[in-house]
Parts: C-alpha cells; sequence; structure tokens
C-alpha cells in the first residue's frame, strides 16, 4: 500500500506528520468526519472471475462508496466499521462529550483510517514535564487487520508520541470485523478502566526512567539494543575499525537530540533513562527517514502508525525500563 495521506485534519500543535487541515477549535464527531474527508461509506459488492457471471464464493470486494475505489478483497463473515461508526464507536467507548478530536485521516486510497482523541486528565512525569492522554482507533478497510484502540500518551514539551506496551500489558485492544463486533463496545468500554490503569502505570514507569543515569558508554550500548544503529557498530570506538558514515550520522543526531532534545534539558530529565527514551522517540516521530509514500511525512505516518516506527519506539521503552531494572 502506498503511505500517502488521503485525507486528514489536526487540531491544536501541528503534529508529528505536519500534514492535514487545521481546525482551529476542538471538533466533534460530525465535524472530524468532514475535516479528516472521511464521509464516504465502504460498499461491499460481489466478485467476479473474467467471463463469468457467477459471483465468486467465499469472497467480496470494498469498495469506496464516493469514488469507486477498490479497498480490499475480504472474506464473506467480513463486517466494515464505517468511518461515521468508527467516530460513534469511540464515544461509546469514552463518553460521549469526553473524548476531543485532535487528528483523524486515512492512508493509501482509504484503506487505513485512524482517529486520535484527548481525554481527560494529564500526567505529571517530573517537575513541569507533563504528559497527556490519547486514545489512538486504528482501522483497515481492505481486511489486513482488526479495529484496534490503544493508548497514546502525547508529551506536552515535544509532542513525542508514546504509544508503548507497559511490561507485559498488549498496548491495544483489537475487535475483529464481524457481524458481533458491535457487541464488543461494551467489552472495550469496560476495558477502559484498564486503559486508565494503564496510563498510571506508564506516569510510574517514566518516573523510574528519571532516577537513571545513562552514561556514554551506557547510552551507546542503549542505541545498540534499541536498534537505532547496528549493535555490533554501536560498541566501535575509534581504532582499526570504525563506525560506517551512516551509522554516525545516526549516531551524532540522536545523540544531539538526547542531550538537547526538546525537554530534555529540563531538571530532573537531563541524561536519564528517560531522555534516552525521548531522544529515541523525537527522532522516530521528527527525524528518520521512512520509505514508500509519496512524500516523507506520509510514510513516516504510516510507519508510526502501523509500521517500524511503532516497533522502534517499542524497544526503546523495553530497553529503558531495562535500565531500570523494571523490565
Amino acid at each position: 500500500m502506498a503511505a500517502n495521506i488521503d485525507s486528514m485534519f489536526y487540531h491544536g500543535a501541528v503534529p508529528w506528520h505536519g500534514l492535514g487541515t487545521k481546525l482551529e477549535h476542538a471538533a466533534t464527531a460530525a465535524e472530524a468526519i468532514a475535516a479528516a474527508g472521511l464521509s464516504w461509506e465502504v460498499k461491499q459488492e460481489p466478485i467476479f472471475l473474467a467471463g463469468s457471471s457467477t459471483p465468486l464464493d467465499g469472497y467480496k470486494a470494498n469498495v469506496r462508496g464516493d469514488n469507486r475505489a477498490l479497498l480490499g478483497v475480504v472474506g464473506d463473515v467480513y463486517r466494515p466499521l464505517q468511518n461515521k461508526e468508527s467516530f460513534s464507536f469511540f464515544d461509546a467507548v469514552v463518553g460521549e462529550k469526553l473524548a476531543i478530536y485532535h487528528t483523524a485521516g486515512a492512508l493509501g486510497n482509504g484503506s487505513r483510517v485512524w482517529i486520535l482523541a484527548k481525554l481527560p486528565g494529564e500526567l505529571r512525569v517530573i517537575g513541569d514535564d507533563i504528559t497527556e492522554k490519547y486514545l489512538l482507533l486504528t482501522n483497515t478497510h481492505d481486511g489486513t487487520s482488526a479495529v484496534n484502540i490503544m493508548f497514546t500518551p502525547i508529551r506536552v514539551v515535544c509532542q513525542n508520541t508514546l504509544n508503548v506496551a507497559l511490561r507485559d500489558n498488549s498496548r491495544r485492544q483489537s475487535i475483529r470485523h464481524t457481524a458481533s463486533m458491535g457487541l464488543r463496545v461494551a467489552d472495550v468500554r469496560d476495558g477502559l478502566g484498564i486503559i486508565n490503569a494503564r496510563f498510571s502505570v506508564f506516569e510510574e514507569a517514566a518516573r523510574a526512567l528519571c532516577a537513571v543515569q545513562v552514561n556514554a558508554a551506557g547510552w551507546r550500548s542503549y542505541l545498540g539494543a534499541v536498534g537505532v544503529i547496528p549493535a555490533e557498530e554501536a560498541s566501535l570506538t575509534l581504532g582499526a575499525r570504525r563506525m560506517s558514515t551512516r551509522a554516525s550520522n545516526i549516531m551524532d543526531e540522536v545523540s544531539d537530540l538526547f542531550e538537547h532534545g526538546k525537554g530534555n534539558n529540563l531538571p530532573g530529565v537531563r541524561g536519564t533513562a528517560w531522555a534516552a527514551f525521548n531522544a529515541v522517540a523525537e527522532y522516530v516521530d521528527y527525524r528518520r527517514t521512512a520509505r514508500g509514500g509519496v512524500s516523507p511525512a506520509a510514510a513516516r505516518a504510516a510507519s508510526l502508525l502501523f509500521g517500524s516506527g511503532a516497533d522502534l519506539k517499542q524497544k526503546a521503552w523495553d530497553q529503558a525500563l531495562a535500565l531500570t531494572g523494571a523490565r
């Protein structure tokens, strides 16, 4: 799938992707749907083999209702969650008027859709280092994944997205596209209490990261363990073998974010495992090159929501926790 942004909006600070139409006020569900260009519906149509008038048994085509674009081929039991239903679903889960929609959009030709909504309350890691609470819903219309809802803290000072799994907990709740999908709303709403508990676990873990200082050797080892640069190169020093130019450039860039990244010079943050994690998060959100889209920003958005960028931040979190002994 091409990782181009088909349509989207955002409210508030410019998000990590830097794309879309800005709304000057907090959006209602109806406004968000319109601004994100998600008013179209998914139509399910039969599939015919060339030269045959008999529908192919067991499969249907998901097609955009507005422009007839093919979104994907799915099985008979697949039930699409319409874009409007996604917002209604979100309202039902978090409580009507409690969620403030901050960004929503579609990737590719509309085959992947996401909604990011801010929840009431905030987390205070240390001093003025505040993280706000968000939920992210992602959905596909091509049959490649379930509907996923995940907790996504966003650090205010730098707008880093910190959607990571906590210890043995999954970072998301998933719902398959079947006829019983609507019945799962109650289950997910009940699960919101678990999600809120995860925010508290995240806050506690982030504070623990602030208590761990990371020296130069530890920093190099951390980057190698995370995979920002190859582990075998992270241990190289000025000797017979030198780090490759690419690895050296990445090392310099991420190291600069460790020292001077947004919020990493705050009292109690500088030089800690929390700063190390946020350096990688800022690098992934704003600096790392992502491929496969029609623009670098669009490719980065796809990577952060669905791909290697999200995986890299998870590794960064896990390795940061390992420094505290709490992994």
